[in-house]
Order: structure tokens, then C-alpha cells, then sequence
């Protein structure tokens, strides 16, 4: 589906998807911007969700070589910071780490300006959360930022679609009843997007997306969140996995296979006596990412997927 028709469904179809979340939305247009103010910029008053843009000008620490920040879903200016201060974050080293050996444009940071440092004025951006984006993807132009979760209550539909997910609008308070999610766009080849779209749904992942037009069922069109990049949030990273000891499978010559749960935890399923499992080579995967093998009981024996570094085990 191309950008255009996306950004199309974004606006037409805004007031329906308000509609449909009126019990639980705070707004009714979809369409309108936020422009920026003194109250709703990046500030020292109030944690806000920040893009940021690495500092290339070449002159004396700390007036240069921080960042450029900016409100996301905001007309606003971009401020510049000296550095992330990480101290309200609750964040330890090897996850700050990971945040910081990212790209800056992989990152979504909740913050607030901090103090002014006496001898040049210039502020730290206090860290609160810290999202990273999947590796070697870029949001598309114009996607807005959302975080996502299930309707609470959930509601009862006669007939599909059946609007129970809730996208919340960052740095607004507007949010929209949907359908389900789609995140293809912001998934390299092998990515498991089942995975991904947990994150979105019960992690609390950040989103760059528009909403498109889905299946057409009965009751009308699925409207769908489709993402461009994913976020993930650094305080809710994956494992320690459990440490599961097996007993032998009963049946000579059979051999345990294997499930991943929501964590990417390899977990046992049952005993499966296919050894006529195909030769099968695992995918190369793209830069940023690590490969992950696991025997399933599909006729395919194993399954592979291609998961970001930065989220396995430490």
C-alpha cells in the first residue's frame, strides 16, 4: 500500500475511528495538529516524548556535540541538549549502553529538560524512558506517534470488526478505537512480527504510524494501525529465559520440540518422532540482528527468525 493512500485513510477516515473510541477517547477529530506553545514544547516543567538528532557542529563541550530534540506529534522547534542524563531512568549500565551505542534517529526518549550547567547554560535532557527502533528502519514521513494497548473494558460486537485496541496519540490527549495492527513495514526480512506486535500491544512500544483500511466484514472495514518502525520500550527488555530440565521423551528415536513465548523464551512443547526434517540453512540476517533457531513440530522441523541484538539476554 503506498504512503500516499495511507496519509489518505489517516484523514478520512479519522472521525469514524474517534467515534468508535468515544467512551474512551478524549477527542473526536483525528486530523488536527498540536501546534507547539510555551506550555507543550520540550521543557524543564513537564517529561514529554522527544525524536533526537545528533549535534555534528564543531566547537567546545558542552555548547556542541549533544543533541537536537524535538516533541514528537508537535509543530514545535528542536532545542539542544548537552548530553542524556540518565539518573531518574532506573536504567542500569549495560541498558544505558544500549541506548547510547543506538543511532539517534532509533531513538524515542521521554524526558524534560534539566538544570542549566553553571558555566555555559546549556541542559542535560533528563532521561525517564528510552525506546529503541528496530535496527536499519526509518519511520516514514508524516507517520504520527502512538502507543497502543486493549480496550479496558473490552467491548461486545455483534458482528466484525470488533474496535477493542486503543491507539493513545503521544504528547496529546486525543486516542482512537482499532481494529488490529500491521508492522510489516517496520520489519527486516525473518523478524518475528507476531513477537513485535506483543510489544506494541502489552509492552507499552511506540509506534510511527498511520491507520489503513483492513479486511471487509460485516459490520464494515477493520481499520488497522500500520506501523513504519517500532520502538521498543529499554526498561522491558526480554529474559532471563527460565532454566527448564526435561525428562526423555518416551518413544525411542523421539525428540523434544519447542515454542518461543511473548519473551523470546524457547520453551518445551511436546515429543515429535519426524527425523525426516529437511536440510535447512539459517537466514543471514540483517545488520543489528541475531539469528534464532528452535525445533518446532511443523513438517519443516525447525523455525528461524531474526531478532534485534540489542533485546537478547545480557
Amino acid at each position: 500500500m503506498s504512503h500516499l493512500i495511507r496519509t489518505l485513510l489517516l484523514v478520512v477516515t479519522g472521525t469514524a475511528l474517534a467515534g468508535c473510541a468515544v467512551e474512551t477517547a478524549d477527542s473526536t477529530t483525528f486530523d488536527s495538529e498540536e501546534t507547539g506553545s510555551a506550555e507543550s514544547d520540550v521543557s524543564a516543567n513537564k517529561a514529554t516524548f522527544v525524536t533526537l538528532r545528533q549535534d555534528y557542529r564543531k566547537c567546545m563541550a558542552p555548547m556542541c556535540g549533544g543533541f537536537w530534540v524535538k516533541d514528537v506529534n508537535r509543530n514545535t522547534e528542536e532545542k539542544y541538549v548537552s548530553g542524556l542524563d540518565f539518573s531518574a531512568s532506573g536504567l542500569d549500565d549495560e541498558l544505558i549502553a544500549r541506548v547510547q551505542e543506538a543511532p539517534a534517529g532509533e531513538l524515542i526518549i521521554r524526558g524534560k529538560l534539566g538544570p542549566k550547567e553553571p558555566q555555559f547554560g546549556t541542559r542535560p535532557l533528563m532521561v525517564y524512558e528510552a525506546f529503541r527502533g528496530m535496527p536499519g528502519v526509518e519511520p516514514l514521513a508524516g507517520d504520527i506517534f502512538f502507543q497502543a494497548e486493549d480496550r479496558d473494558p473490552q467491548i461486545q460486537c455483534f458482528t466484525a470488526p470488533c474496535p477493542n485496541e486503543i491507539a493513545h496519540r503521544l504528547n496529546t490527549s486525543q486516542a482512537y478505537a482499532f481494529d488490529g495492527y500491521q508492522v510489516a513495514l517496520a520489519s527486516r526480512p525473518h523478524v518475528d512480527q507476531d513477537w513485535l506486535i506483543d510489544r506494541v500491544n502489552h509492552h507499552g512500544a511506540i509506534v510511527a504510524a498511520l491507520f489503513v483500511q483492513g479486511e471487509q466484514f460485516p459490520g464494515g472495514y477493520a481499520y488497522l494501525l500500520d506501523a513504519s518502525q517500532v520502538y521498543l520500550n529499554m526498561a522491558d527488555m526480554t529474559g532471563p529465559c527460565p532454566a527448564i530440565k526435561l525428562a526423555q521423551c518416551p518413544e525411542p528415536g523421539s525428540e523434544w520440540t519447542y515454542t518461543r513465548d511473548e519473551n523470546l523464551c524457547v520453551l518445551p512443547n511436546s515429543c515429535s518422532t519426524n527425523n525426516n526434517c529437511p536440510s535447512l540453512q539459517p537466514p543471514q540476517c540483517a545488520e543489528g540482528y541475531s539469528v534464532a533457531a528452535w525445533r518446532t513440530d511443523s513438517p519443516s522441523c525447525i523455525r528461524f527468525a531474526c531478532d534485534p541484538s540489542f533485546v537478547l539476554p545480557y
